[in-house]
């Protein structure tokens, strides 16, 4: 199965429901170009990105994408900020795509990688909800 394949399949791990309205991107500073790396190196991109978010006062929500099996998991952001700008830090942090969410619908949109944009179907029915 290709990356891009795998991306199409993802599901999200939340710790609470967004409104259905909200539109926002989900990212990833972890495993920038798809490149597997070492969970310290990847806590420090993710910690990097975090701080960036704070530092530029722009609201985020802590988000897990994850394979459909859960083997594999990868730490990344609710991000809400317009497409153009959520498309900037995907480009910045070296990542092959991003993820964006317009009125519960779910899109893939590439950012390294040479492919369409994808529609996914409804946010909603790709999220897995951890009760507190």
């Amino acid at each position: 199965m290709s990356l891009w394949d795998a991306y199409k399949d993802s599901v999200f791990i939340c710790r609470q429901r967004l409104a259905r309205q909200l539109d926002f991107a989900i990212i990833s500073a972890q495993n920038p170009a798809g490149e597997l790396q070492n969970p310290h190196v990847n806590l420090c991109l993710d910690k990097r990105f975090e701080g960036l978010l704070q530092q530029a006062r722009i609201p985020f929500r802590s988000v897990t994408g994850a394979s459909a099996d859960l083997r594999f998991q990868e730490k990344s952001w609710i991000v809400f900020c317009d497409k153009a700008f959520a498309l900037k830090l995907g480009r910045d942090l070296q990542q092959n795509a991003i993820y964006w969410v317009e009125q519960n619908k779910l899109y893939l949109v590439p950012v390294l990688f040479q492919q369409s944009e994808e529609y996914l179907g409804l946010f909603d029915s790709r999220v897995i909800l951890l009760a507190d």
